[in-house]
């Protein structure tokens, strides 16, 4: 079997410390990124009590793996840190990386893309997209399930085997695509649907929201490539790990702030929605979602009869249809 690495006996100081500091880095990073959820989850707590169930469902689930995740990582810092402390053996150990990093990681991760998936589809009816971005999440998953295995049978830093390298490159690689084809196709449709005679509440939340897209979109495909990067070139250490570790806290936090960017001003003040939607409908007229609901339309909700809308599909051509984007 192919192994590339170096000898595990063969550690200088300074191979050492290339082990132990970004396992430092990447561990406070990951705390820090926790707080930062914490705070998330605290506002959607707060001002989306009545979301729909699964809404309420997808963050819940995400919170509670990023909760084990933590748990698993601080365990391994312990082992490393205290209890291994002086010990080299123990400090080239994995422990439960094999679980906190590649499948954890990658079952938020496949979370979060498969719901972004949905809403493209739930938006703009596009079936084939949808289903790209399932298939390479799952991909992805299936290298992370791959990576997990192999890790458990050789669990050492410096010592990688070429199954591990390819079922790495395969998690991260399909995981940055899924992140560029959703940032990419949600800014097309919202630029595609950006049109002149918008109300300018509508177009700033347009604009907003692909902003969000973007700046989302690049952070966790970048962190997934500078993790990939780092694994295959710079395998004597453990640098990959200052970003592998944190990666689904990248995905979580935002998947929270697409949730809890829902506020859109008006002359009365600022209305809290309970649903992922446009603050205005787009067109001229606003569909009638019921005396519960803010001038958001709930995705889910029924419109009112003869309270169509209509939205620019192609250039050219209108199609008249109930407005639910959630966005």
């Amino acid at each position: 079997m192919a192994i590339i690495g170096r000898d595990s006996e063969d550690l200088s100081h300074s191979t050492i410390v290339w082990l132990t500091m970004p396992r430092l880095i990447g561990i406070l990073l990951n705390y820090l990124l926790l707080g930062i959820l914490l705070v998330q989850m605290y506002i959607y707590y707060l001002n989306y009590k009545d979301d729909k169930m699964i809404f309420k469902l997808v963050v819940y689930t995400v919170f509670t793996l990023e909760i084990i995740q933590t748990f698993s990582a601080t365990y391994d810092a312990s082992q490393w840190f205290a209890y291994g402390w002086g010990n080299v053996p123990k400090l080239l150990k994995l422990y439960t990386t094999f679980f906190n990093i590649p499948l954890l990681s990658s079952v938020i991760g496949g979370i979060v893309q498969i719901f972004y998936g949905w809403r493209i589809w739930s938006i703009f009816e596009s079936i084939s997209i949808y289903a790209v971005i399932c298939i390479l999440a799952l991909v992805q998953l299936g290298g992370a399930i791959c990576a997990s295995y192999y890790l458990t049978r050789y669990p050492d830093e410096v010592v990688h085997h070429v199954q591990i390298l390819y079922a790495v490159g395969i998690r991260l690689s399909g995981s940055a695509v899924v992140d560029v084809l959703i940032s990419s196709f949600m800014t097309y449709f919202l630029l595609k649907n950006h049109t002149a005679d918008l109300r300018a509440s509508t177009s700033a939340m347009i604009t907003k929201l692909i902003r969000l897209t973007i700046e989302t979109g690049t952070i966790t495909s970048t962190a997934a490539i500078l993790d990939l990067i780092l694994f295959l070139a710079l395998p004597s250490n453990s640098l990959h790990q200052i970003s592998g570790v944190c990666l689904s806290k990248l995905y979580s936090n935002s998947l929270l702030v697409f949730f809890n960017n829902r506020t859109v001003k008006t002359p009365q003040g600022v209305v809290m929605t309970d649903t992922l939607s446009f603050p205005e409908t787009i067109g001229s007229r606003r569909p009638d979602y019921g005396p519960k609901t803010s001038i958001l339309g709930s995705v889910f909700a029924a419109p009112a009869p003869g309270s169509e809308d209509t939205l620019t599909l192609t250039e050219g051509s209108r199609r008249t249809r109930p407005v639910s984007a959630m966005i």
